[in-house]
């Protein structure tokens, strides 16, 4: 898990590895994470990696964009 605070633009983002997504004990973690920057009247936004090839779905998105 990392997190990443911006304290300019009041946002904290959390990124989650696939395991980590998939672990209770991670789960609970961010808990107390929201309820910390809540608090504080910032936005908390959780991120998890995906399961595609990030090149390959890059590469389609630009593709698909210039047509």
């Amino acid at each position: 898990m990392k997190i990443n605070v911006n304290k300019e633009k009041k946002r904290t983002e959390v990124w989650l590895t696939r395991a980590e997504a998939n672990d209770a004990g991670v789960k609970a973690d961010l808990a107390p994470i929201y309820r910390r920057y809540k608090e504080m009247k910032y936005m908390v936004a959780v991120f998890v990696s995906g399961t595609y090839d990030l090149m390959e779905q890059t590469a389609m998105l630009l593709k698909c964009n210039l047509k």
